[in-house]
């Protein structure tokens, strides 16, 4: 674990985009740490309040709080440095640099699918979030959902019921089970699975949060599946950001006269895959009969892949929508920088990276 990870987000004002822009352009979170206030604030992307807090160490006491309620209480963080970090979600944008933890991440958790939908579903949608839930837990699948109200909650109970294992992200920090009705369903996920957040200790009940959130939902699932969700359904927001990250949508019909189904139509007009049982679901991955494949053979993207060398592969796999620097490449790929242009030239050629001024490549997939 990289203290200096966590410190860096305990600077108020500090989340995934600006951690990643003092990432880049120091190299570490430790290396951040070692530069004075005058460095600090010549950046355009921080603010001055943000380079006084940096420098004069002002983070002490939020940081001091993470680590003694941690310790207390058996939690733990995992930075993308670490081993324990899920590698599938090291690849989405705006990665959380901290994920503060019960349980334990595992190998099994690579091919995962997110169960979303309505906080206040109606007897169709808690049917139908059951018979899918269930049947995928019953392969032994991973469930991820957020132990919101309504569908969330059934779909761990299903991967509970069924002895497997799912993941509840929460748009809160660890001290606060939300919503508290939920409370021994925290602790049973907490035994079989995982519950997760980038949410600091101590810090308040944000609507924000919850938002943010459902891109680290979807972003350690292979596909999102939304059983039930009206217009203005916080689950659209997952599926969007499942799009934008290269995860497969899926959606439960429903009644056309009844509101509560208008957003999984919304997603089928907008190419989400109609889903009645689970089967439908895992029949679009052969590769489960197997159990589970190699996680590289999604994470990066399509089947298209495959005339790629591992090289190229494992470079894309450092890439993203919004660029990463040459250096940055050179350091994390070990290659020689001839070496490496070369194989960047080959991936631009091919579409699969574009270059950005100021030397920044960036996914095109």
């Amino acid at each position: 674990m990289n203290e200096s990870v966590l410190a860096l987000m305990c600077v108020e004002g500090i989340g995934p985009r600006i951690y990643k822009n003092l990432i880049q352009t120091f190299g570490s979170a430790r290396e951040v740490f070692q530069q004075d206030k005058t460095t600090l604030k010549r950046l355009s992307f921080l603010s001055g309040e943000m380079a006084e807090n940096i420098a004069g160490k002002k983070y002490g006491d939020i940081l001091d709080l993470q680590l003694k309620w941690m310790e207390k209480h058996h939690a733990f963080y995992v930075t993308q440095d670490d081993k324990a970090y899920p590698e599938v979600l090291k690849h989405i944008y705006d990665a959380p640099p901290v994920l503060m933890c019960f349980g334990n991440f595992k190998k099994d958790d690579q091919i995962a699918f997110a169960v979303v939908g309505s906080r206040y579903p109606d007897d169709y949608g808690k049917l139908m979030t059951e018979h899918i839930a269930t049947g995928i837990a019953k392969r032994q699948i991973s469930i991820v959902s957020g132990m919101a109200k309504g569908i969330d909650s059934i779909a761990h109970q299903c991967a509970l019921k069924e002895g497997s294992r799912t993941i509840a992200v929460l748009g809160t920090s660890l001290d606060r089970i939300y919503p508290a009705e939920n409370r021994r369903m925290f602790h049973q996920i907490c035994e079989k699975g995982v519950v997760c957040t980038e949410t600091l200790i101590g810090q308040k009940l944000a609507p924000g949060n919850f938002i943010r959130r459902n891109r680290i939902i979807s972003g350690l699932s292979r596909g999102v599946i939304v059983t039930q969700a009206g217009t203005k359904s916080g689950a659209l927001v997952t599926a969007l950001a499942a799009n934008e990250q290269n995860r497969d949508v899926f959606a439960v019909p429903g009644d056309c006269f009844k509101g509560k189904h208008t957003g999984c139509h919304r997603l089928i007009r907008l190419g989400a895959k109609i889903v009645e049982h689970a089967e439908d679901v895992l029949n679009e991955y052969p590769f489960l009969n197997e159990r589970l494949a190699p996680q590289r053979d999604w994470i990066i993207d399509s089947s298209a892949e495959r005339d790629l060398s591992r090289q190229e592969q494992d470079i894309i796999a450092l890439l993203d929508k919004e660029g990463v620097h040459i250096d940055m490449l050179i350091a994390k790929s070990r290659l020689t920088r001839p070496e490496l242009m070369s194989a960047l030239l080959n991936l631009e050629i091919k579409g699969y990276i574009k270059v950005r001024p100021g030397d920044y490549y960036v996914r095109n997939i």
